[in-house]
């Protein structure tokens, strides 16, 4: 294992050695400008498809390209990560996001941007977020300590809902001041993630200070040649992760919940623009998401370290399963807004409990491979989850939909109450042992 900092002696200490932890400040930032660039342009090409559209059904299609094309370059980008620098790989991103952001401007301002194009252009910013996706993860167990990952990880649920917060709502007022504003607000954001991702001063090397040439082990993957090796290396780290029994329903769990929570989601932005909605109102309506991940964010640290990590996730879905069962009987627009931010007051706690294990958990010079597989098999069911939308509410209306995503979230949960892998899975000062003890092939009860 590859960290920063060997000095940590307690879980106790780890927060505020955090944040004195430069380094760590700017991958935060690096995380943070790239994540809210993700959110402005994920809030803004639903709503611009429909304008340009004007079908549900043709905007839920150019989304789930876009998801598919992020699916499928999740494999090569965890190779990648664990083969090359990380900051340099962070860069590179950054540089992508900034000339797809400013291609979506220009053509939209030029008044090009029709179905086609957008089409293609969300595609490839989408296949960017997939490619780099896992890098940013990977980097970071290398910027921080053993003992300050789980409150690093609660830390980022508390930035994710601070960005899911004001996401929609920039976006949407953005949109209104010109729909190709919140796009030039995705490539600035790129822009100064990449400036932040220059200033990590730490060693980012997948195999650290030994790794010539980007990774350990270059040798050996130049003797079985580049294809061969390529692919070996993504395969490893599949079989890594299907051969963790605690780890293998969990992910199948985070398969259907995925489809149905952002079908959901997706179907409320499809639902209120085609009542008339401003775009405004609707960045508005989905701050409720950022209200409830910002309030779960400051309870999600200490469940962790409190509360065994299965708990946390099997109450989380009881939680978000049945605020979405009240979703498809409310239409009001304060509401809507209520009722989004129950459902997602949970997912801090949920994502917190489960990467910060998965991430104590991996080997690092596996984390990159590791992380895109989890991602692969987790968000597999993700570019259905616009096309469910889209179609759905064509076919089935608001509460015919909002129902049908409701009863995914309710087969979730019952398929992790008897799972019995989650159950046992423990709080956070256990993980190390626990992840251990699997291993050896000798779990804990």
């Amino acid at each position: 294992m590859s960290t920063i900092s060997s000095t940590s002696t307690g879980e106790s200490f780890a927060a505020p050695r955090l944040y004195r932890n430069r380094n760590y400040l700017w991958w935060l930032a690096t995380d943070s400008f790239t994540a809210f660039g993700a959110a402005v342009h994920g809030f803004s090409v639903p709503l611009l498809a429909l304008y340009v559209t004007g079908s549900p059904a043709q905007a839920g299609l150019i989304a789930g390209i876009g998801q598919l094309g992020r699916v499928l370059t999740t494999i090569p980008g965890g190779v990648i990560a664990d083969r090359h620098n990380r900051r340099t790989l962070m860069v590179v991103g950054g540089v992508a996001g900034l000339v797809i952001g400013s291609a979506l401007t220009a053509f939209q301002l030029a008044g090009l941007l029709g179905f086609w194009l957008l089409t293609v252009l969300n595609l490839l910013m989408n296949m960017r977020n997939g490619f780099f996706g896992s890098v940013s993860n990977a980097a970071l167990k290398q910027v921080v300590s053993a003992a300050q990952v789980g409150p690093a990880m609660a830390a980022n649920q508390g930035r994710d809902a601070v960005i899911a917060l004001s996401g929609g709502p920039v976006a949407g007022i953005l949109m209104g001041v010109g729909r190709a504003v919140p796009f030039a607000a995705t490539a600035l954001s790129h822009a100064a993630g990449t400036i932040a991702a220059l200033m990590i001063r730490v060693d980012l090397r997948p195999g650290g200070p030994a790794a010539v040439g980007g990774a350990a082990g270059g040798g050996i993957a130049a003797a079985r040649g580049p294809v061969r090796s390529f692919v070996d290396d993504a395969v490893l780290g599949v079989k890594w992760l299907m051969g963790r029994t605690e780890l293998r329903g969990i992910i199948v769990l985070s398969t259907i919940l995925n489809l149905g929570i952002n079908s959901a989601l997706t179907a409320v932005i499809f639902g209120l623009q085609q009542r008339g909605e401003s775009p405004a109102a609707i960045g508005l309506v989905s701050a409720g998401i950022g209200v409830g991940m910002l309030l779960g964010s400051f309870i999600a640290g200490p469940l962790v370290k409190r509360l065994g990590a299965g708990t946390i996730v099997i109450a989380g879905l009881v939680v978000m399963t049945a605020s979405l069962l009240v979703l498809p009987f409310v239409t009001a627009l304060p509401a809507v807004m209520l009722i989004q931010s129950l459902a997602i007051f949970s997912a801090p706690a949920i994502n917190a409990a489960l990467l910060g294990y998965f991430m104590v958990a991996v080997p690092t010079e596996l984390l990159g491979r590791a992380t895109s597989a989890m991602d692969l098999m987790s968000m597999g069911a993700m570019p259905l989850s616009p096309l469910v939308a889209g179609f759905g509410y064509a076919l089935l209306g608001w509460t015919g939909i909002l129902l049908v995503c409701a009863g995914i979230c309710v087969l979730t949960t019952v398929l992790a109450w008897a799972n019995g892998g989650l159950r046992t899975l423990p709080s956070s000062d256990h993980w190390a042992a626990h992840a251990a003890a699997v291993t050896e092939g000798t779990p804990r009860p």
